[in-house]
C-alpha cells in the first residue's frame, strides 16, 4: 500500500483524535497513535544534529570532488561547515576551494520542506558563483540538490566544452 501525506492544522488533528477516541477498534487505535505521534516534535537539538550532519556529509562530498582535504575542526581550513545558528552559507569556502567549487550552499536537513523559504535563504548569501540547496528529507530517497537555472546553464555550458 502507497503512503499519502496530509497536511492538517493541529485544530484539524485534534477534532480527528476525539472522533476517533469514540470508536474502539485496530483500525481507530492505530490512526490515533499516528496522529498522536505527529504531534510530537524533534528537539532542538536533535534537530541541530542532524542539520550539522548534513553540512559535514556536503564538506566531505565538495572535498572529495575538489581533492582539497576537509578538516572542520580547523578554523584555517579550506572547507568549512559553519557552527549552527550562525549567519551566512553553511559551507565555507576559501581561497582554491572556492575557486574549484564557486557556489553557495545552504544546507536544509528537514522533514517538512518550505521550499521558497529554502531558496531565498540560499539566494541571500550567493554571489556571483551561484547558489545550491542540499536537501535531506525521509520522504525523498536521496539527497537533492537545487539550483537556479543560472547556474545549471553554466554548469552544462562548461560540460559541453569538454
Amino acid at each position: 500500500m502507497a503512503n499519502k501525506w496530509v497536511n492538517l492544522t493541529d485544530k484539524e488533528r485534534n477534532y480527528l483524535l476525539s472522533l476517533l477516541g469514540r470508536e474502539d477498534t485496530k483500525e481507530t487505535k492505530s490512526i490515533t497513535k499516528k496522529l498522536k505521534d505527529s504531534n510530537k516534535r524533534i528537539k532542538v537539538s536533535s534537530a541541530k544534529g542532524k542539520g550539522r550532519n548534513l553540512q559535514s556529509w556536503v564538506c566531505e562530498r565538495i572535498s572529495k570532488l575538489i581533492n582539497i582535504p576537509f578538516e572542520n575542526q580547523n578554523d584555517n581550513s579550506l572547507i568549512q561547515s559553519r557552527q549552527m545558528g550562525q549567519s551566512g552559507a553553511d559551507v565555507i569556502l576559501r581561497g582554491e576551494a572556492r575557486r574549484k567549487f564557486p557556489y553557495t550552499v545552504e544546507c536544509k536537513s528537514v522533514e517538512v520542506i518550505h521550499f521558497r523559504e529554502f531558496v531565498e535563504q540560499a539566494r541571500k548569501y550567493s554571489d556571483e558563483g551561484g547558489w545550491l540547496l542540499v536537501i535531506r528529507t525521509k520522504s525523498i530517497p536521496e539527497t537533492t540538490v537545487t539550483m537556479s537555472w543560472g547556474t545549471f546553464e553554466m554548469l552544462f555550458e562548461k560540460e559541453m566544452k569538454k
